[in-house]
Order: C-alpha cells, then sequence, then structure tokens
C-alpha cells in the first residue's frame, strides 16, 4: 500500500484503484451565542461538504463516504447542519442515505459551532489529468468570501463542476480556497515545471476564494468554445 499528498489530498494506492481522501473544517461560524459570523447550521453544513467534495471531484473521484464531525448537539443544530451536508451531496446525485455517517457531542452543552467533513472516494489508477503548455488557465465563478458567499450568483456548484470534470478537453480542475488564486497558480507551474503568463488584471488573485467558491481549470485555448456554463468565467493566463 502506497500513502501520498498530493495538495490537500491524501491518496491511498490499492491495486488498480486509489482512495482520495479530502476534508473541510469551520469553526465559530454558525448561530450560537459565541459564533463570529452569524448564519444558519444549514449553510454551513453545505459549505462544509461542499468543500471536500470538491476537492474529491477535481480529482477525478467518485465520492462513497461522507463523514461529519460535529461539535455540536444533535437537536436541533446537528440536524440542520446534517440537512445542508446532504443537499451538496444531492447535487451530485449521491446517495445520502447510505454514504453519510457521523458523530455529534452529546455530553456537554456547545456555545460555539465547530464542524468538521470529511470525504472519501475512489478513482481507477489510469486516469490521470495534467497542465500542459499551451494551456490557458481559466477561472470558473468567482473568489468570494464571508457573507459575501451568501448574496453572491457567481459562485461554483458542485453539479457545475461535475459538469466540468465530465470533460475530457478539460485537464486540471484546481478548486481555490482561502489561499487563493495566486497561490494555486504557482503549485500548477510547480508542480509541471510551467511558467505562467497572467493576461487578467481585473480579478483579484490574492483574495481568498473562502469556501471553494471558484475554481480554476486548465486546457487549450481552442476549447473555450465547448464551456457550457452559467456562471462568469474568466481566462486568467496562459502556462509555457
Amino acid at each position: 500500500m502506497i500513502i501520498k499528498k498530493i495538495r490537500d489530498l491524501t491518496i491511498v494506492d490499492i491495486e488498480d484503484k486509489e482512495l482520495v481522501i479530502s476534508c473541510d473544517s469551520s469553526g465559530a461560524i454558525g448561530n450560537k451565542d459565541m459564533d463570529v459570523l452569524k448564519i444558519s447550521p444549514y449553510i454551513v453544513g453545505y459549505f462544509g461538504a461542499h468543500v471536500a467534495l470538491c476537492e474529491n471531484i477535481a480529482y477525478g473521484a467518485t465520492s462513497i463516504t461522507i463523514v461529519n464531525t460535529l461539535s455540536v448537539e444533535m437537536n436541533n443544530t446537528g440536524k440542520e447542519i446534517i440537512k445542508g451536508i446532504k443537499k451538496a451531496a444531492e447535487l451530485i446525485d449521491i446517495d445520502t442515505e447510505n454514504v453519510i455517517t457521523g458523530s455529534t457531542e452529546e455530553n456537554f452543552p456547545t456555545i460555539q459551532t465547530g464542524i468538521g467533513v470529511t470525504v472519501i472516494g475512489i478513482k481507477e489508477k489510469n486516469i490521470n489529468f495534467k497542465t500542459e503548455k499551451e494551456d490557458v488557465a481559466v477561472l470558473v465563478g468567482l473568489p468570494k468570501v464571508g457573507e459575501e458567499v451568501l448574496k453572491s450568483k457567481s459562485i461554483l456548484t458542485l453539479d457545475i463542476l461535475k459538469r466540468l470534470r465530465d470533460n475530457d478537453f478539460i485537464h486540471e480542475i484546481i478548486p481555490i480556497g482561502s489561499k487563493g488564486i495566486f497561490h494555486e497558480i504557482n503549485e500548477i507551474s510547480k508542480l509541471w515545471n510551467l511558467e505562467f503568463k497572467l493576461l487578467n488584471d481585473n480579478i483579484d488573485i490574492y483574495k481568498s476564494a473562502g469556501p471553494a467558491t471558484c475554481a480554476i481549470i486548465t486546457l487549450k485555448e481552442e476549447n473555450l468554445k465547448n464551456l457550457n456554463i452559467d456562471i462568469p468565467v474568466n481566462i486568467l493566463g496562459r502556462f509555457n
């Protein structure tokens, strides 16, 4: 058995397949007394699952288990968080009755929300994605963080991400989180020994994208016409 790290993923080689493990966590976001950002537990659960599922889908894996570790009581905060997790999973046709498992805090009262979501996926070893010379880097969605996420209609959703991953002409898909676009562009460049030329100064490439509100996709420029999605698409630059 071989275990390796690729970006934020842990990959476990098992014969001709790979187990793909991704996760996300949040704290002080919810509707409890000591939460800093006040939003519904349903939204907390939805975006927690969204981030972890994004990483799995982008790598080409099929999610087989979603684990929620909730530092809150089941009734009623935990139930609302799980509803949000199920909603995210349903966007990509996951069987939520059999795939989701988890735990809650029933011994002590909690005054602040904390959650973790771990996704385990499975992928064929012979399916690989690589950014190539002359690929363009395209941003799908826009970086949003905090309360912006709740108000924006320009953010990446799981069903859009899955449709993108199903296209053979798309090479890599990299969800963007708190480290921002610039960080992920550098990671792609280092991984494949490429240079990147920025062609767009209208996008804030240093801004946090919060709970994976956008993603970089890499592809040949002539395939841009084949993209059919209803959120913003912006060319960032080119790899050489």
